[in-house]
């Protein structure tokens, strides 16, 4: 199931609906709900989730979790034209490979791709201990266990 699927079923929950019901209210067929909730259909367009917003009366909130929902539920990844050769490599791995990626793999990527905020912070001055009073220097290597 994508984000948007898991969000639209707590949706149509709340309103205490089922799909048939739901599907009437926002005038699509029960077949079609199911497929969203499914995650069969791809996410909806912004049009949909302004109808669902409208014809339900949603409060604010739950149209930003749709939308945010929306948003990490596409499929479709567009390299820019100008693109380097590398990045076009680096994708058609990944497209290659997504099917069977690992848990620890897409956490990896996941850090990966945070990085540049991470190393945004300043980095630490200096990784050894601190030289006590009297004490010979010391190379010895510190584990930092995160």
């Amino acid at each position: 199931m994508s984000p948007f699927s898991t969000v639209f079923r707590e949706l149509r929950i709340f309103c205490e609906l089922r799909q048939t019901e739901f599907a009437s209210q926002l005038g699509y067929e029960q077949s079609y709900i199911s497929a969203i909730e499914l995650g069969t259909k791809g996410p909806p367009s912004i049009d949909f989730i302004e109808r669902l917003v409208q014809r339900l009366q949603l409060e604010e909130h739950w149209k930003k979790r749709l939308l945010e929902a929306l948003e990490e539920s596409q499929r479709k990844i567009m390299l820019p034209n100008e693109a380097p050769d590398e990045l076009y490599r680096m994708f058609n791995e990944l497209r290659r490979q997504i099917g069977a990626l690992h848990p620890a793999q897409v956490e990896l990527i996941r850090m990966a791709l945070r990085m540049p905020v991470m190393l945004s912070h300043p980095p630490f001055k200096s990784l050894r201990p601190l030289k006590r009073k009297g004490e010979p220097d010391r190379t010895d290597v510190v584990e930092i266990i995160l």
